[in-house]
């Protein structure tokens, strides 16, 4: 890549900024269409293909299994090269797997497509948690994390909405190829409009986009020795979990258990991403003006709201009042939704700007063994004895991570220097 096209001048630097953050804000939508397309797309699944909420939970697992793998040597590869050229290729990835999806006709060539897209997807938040540390200054980091981590949510509620209606009206095939040429859209708005900030740009630091080689291996140790990294894995890992277990199967639990129709409970997981999309954002923002930059005490409240909120949809039944389910669908997305934005900028902080790459791989990892593990678990829980119990071990989680951050002691975290 060439000095003119890669360079930023510094007159622009505060305008072009701002396109990097839309860019990133819609590769994370078009992506999470894709990653969240599974919960509104399984009755047509289910039926398509005969296969069972475990199976359904498979796939799921299939996507970041290989998100998992990936996400440490993307990470490592992000701080290395940039993000300019790992966001195209995670584009083209997720996008070329997804209108490949669209000819499988067997369930096993749907999970090998689904774990490929996997290693596109388990690639972006490491692209875009490196081009924030780089682009935006610590005083507005958590708020502008919050507005790209929109793009997770925004897309998860465009698909509960546009892939039934493509799904019903030209079917299921089409819903996927739609998906996929979306992404493939965005990586060649990114392989045209996307420049790599120069070190002399007004928000640039000492480590520019592409650093110099460094031993991983150590960088990896020195993290990994942080208690605070520890923390923020494990409890990373349990959130995580808990949002794509909803986001899988709340379309199902709704139809099934309360005897919504499936466009009311498409609704309902609508206005989860939508309120997850809303609590990315007011969560940074709490977290940057009103907390002075603490991260901690933000993540306690969120769990604890979490917790409160799980516990009541486990006791929901068909007689329940569909503006108290709204309403808990909206607290759901606010807090189990809502967490990732802060929980991105605590590790990218901790780090620092020229590893914020290789620790989100880290955490992400870590994270999301916990998103393999979840939704199968919660389909076993679902098939033998109930909802009920799934619901329970969400609120579990909520409750742990809230007494985890409430008993450590304040996170230590290295800001970028200004």
């Amino acid at each position: 890549m060439n000095t003119e096209r890669s360079a930023v001048s510094v007159s622009n630097g505060d305008h072009y900024r701002w396109m990097i953050l839309g860019l990133l804000t819609t590769a994370q939508l078009v992506m999470s269409l894709g990653a969240y397309s599974w919960g509104p797309m399984a009755p047509f699944l289910r039926d398509a293909f005969g296969i069972s909420r475990t199976q359904i939970g498979t796939i799921v697992s299939s996507l970041y299994l290989f998100s998992v793998i990936i996400a440490l040597p993307s990470g490592i590869a992000v701080d290395r090269l940039g993000s300019r050229i790992m966001l195209i290729i995670a584009l083209a990835i997720m996008g070329g797997s997804f209108i490949l999806l669209s000819a499988a006709n067997y369930f096993s060539i749907i999970i090998i497509l689904a774990g490929i897209s996997g290693i596109g997807y388990g690639m972006i938040n490491q692209i875009s948690t490196k081009a924030i540390m780089i682009w935006f200054r610590s005083t507005t980091r958590a708020t502008v994390m919050g507005i790209k981590q929109t793009g997770v949510t925004l897309g998860g509620a465009l698909g509960a909405v546009l892939l039934p209606a493509l799904s019903i009206a030209y079917g299921w095939r089409v819903a996927m190829i739609t998906t996929g040429a979306l992404m493939l859209i965005i990586a060649i708005a990114s392989c045209v409009y996307y420049r790599e900030q120069p070190v002399t740009a007004p928000a640039a630091n000492s480590t520019n986009a592409p650093s110099p080689p460094s031993n991983w291996r150590k960088d990896f140790s020195d993290l990994w020795s942080k208690r605070s990294i520890r923390l923020l894995c494990f409890v990373s890992m349990l959130l995580a979990s808990s949002q794509t277990c909803i986001a899988s199967f709340l379309v199902l639990y709704l139809e099934e258990d309360l005897n919504l129709s499936i466009a009311m409970s498409g609704i309902c997981l609508s206005l989860f991403m939508m309120a997850g999309t809303a609590g990315r954002i007011i969560w940074g923002i709490i977290s940057d003006r009103i907390f002075g930059g603490d991260r901690q005490k933000p993540i306690i409240i969120l769990s604890v709201i979490a917790c409160a909120t799980a516990l009541c949809v486990a006791f929901f039944s068909p007689s329940s009042p569909l503006f108290l389910i709204f309403l808990c669908c909206i607290l759901l997305g606010f807090t189990f939704m809502g967490w990732n934005a802060v929980y991105l900028t605590l590790g990218a902080e901790i780090a620092g700007p020229k590893l914020a790459g290789a620790v989100t791989g880290i955490t992400i990892t870590v994270c999301w063994t916990g998103i393999i593990l979840g939704p199968p678990i919660f389909g076993i829980i679902s098939d033998t004895v109930g909802y009920f119990w799934g619901w329970i071990m969400l609120s579990l989680f909520g409750c742990i991570s809230a007494i985890s951050f409430a008993r450590f002691s304040k996170v230590t975290v290295q800001n970028m220097a200004e």
